[in-house]
């Protein structure tokens, strides 16, 4: 059962980013939904370059730092100042073959290391199996669906593995993240969470549903990541941003259960933001970049 908490911190960090509360998982969320002072229709030299690093307030006062390292312009590992997260990428020419996992709760360290399968040269399919540093360990499957060439599904399931016989499985949960477009942005997403039933007690599937709106014209930092990696790390508490990251530019708004949040960003002179500050209260994100 232990396995069921790694899927909260995603839809916490959700809900806190919905009330404008602030907090570490909340202002990653906080990274694409900005307002502008620069002029309108974008602009740029239209060079391209890649994240390297976001800094967000911690909700303590400080602040933690994600890092996007690459070699050749291919992006091979991710790690959080904080070591919450680490994502290790090998890649088979220009694909992504492996992703090693390693998450660090406080108290538990997880390692999932997942091989990565195509279909016409898109994502299918992502199988790994997780060790925690107690013994315990799970399989864990992701998948991902597209409609007109775009990520419309992602769906992760989770199988525990009994300790004393590891040919036993059994069901955890299933998280299922639906995406709908307005061209090349993303409209809606919707998450949710089921778990089987644990008799005698039954919990209802967890719904969050995130409406975006307002989007600019100018360059989101998350779209220059690989998609693979995107769909992966979705599924990971720390990276809850990465569902948007489908989206090619930036959005303004975004409304959850009647609340809304949005934002104001400073772009630098190659049209990609430099810096962020939420309403609210939400805190001053900061991006660099490598080209």
């Amino acid at each position: 059962m232990k396995k069921l908490l790694y899927i909260f911190p995603t839809l916490i960090s959700l809900m806190l980013v919905f009330s404008c509360q602030p907090g570490r998982d909340e202002n990653g969320d906080l990274l694409f939904g900005l307002d502008t002072d620069a002029p309108t229709g974008g602009g740029g030299s239209g060079t391209s370059k890649l994240l390297h690093k976001l800094t967000a307030p911690d909700g303590s006062g400080g602040n933690y730092t994600i890092t996007y390292n690459y070699a050749l312009g291919k992006l091979t590992n991710v790690r959080s100042s904080d070591n919450s997260v680490s994502y290790d990428l090998i890649y088979d020419n220009n694909n992504i073959s492996k992703i090693k996992v390693v998450q660090d709760d406080g108290g538990t360290v997880t390692t999932t290391n997942f091989d990565i399968s195509y279909t016409n040269g898109k994502f299918t399919e992502a199988k790994g199996t997780g060790v925690e540093d107690s013994g315990n360990s799970f399989n864990n499957t992701i998948t991902a669906s597209y409609a007109a060439g775009k990520v419309s599904k992602i769906v992760s399931k989770m199988q525990g593995i009994d300790i004393s016989d590891p040919t036993v499985t059994y069901d955890m949960f299933t998280m299922q993240n639906d995406i709908t477009y307005s061209g090349n942005n993303i409209s809606v997403w919707k998450s949710t969470m089921s778990m089987p039933p644990m008799p005698p007690i039954t919990i209802p599937p967890i719904v969050l549903t995130a409406n975006f709106s307002d989007y600019d014209s100018y360059k989101n930092p998350f779209h220059t990541l690989p998609e693979v990696f995107n769909i992966l790390s979705s599924v990971f508490g720390t990276e809850s941003s990465a569902v948007t990251g489908f989206s090619v530019n930036n959005y303004k708004k975004i409304s959850v259960e009647g609340q809304a949040v949005t934002y104001t960003y400073t772009y630098d002179a190659d049209g990609y933001p430099s810096k962020a500050v939420g309403s609210g209260g939400a805190g001053t994100l900061t991006f660099e970049y490598t080209k």
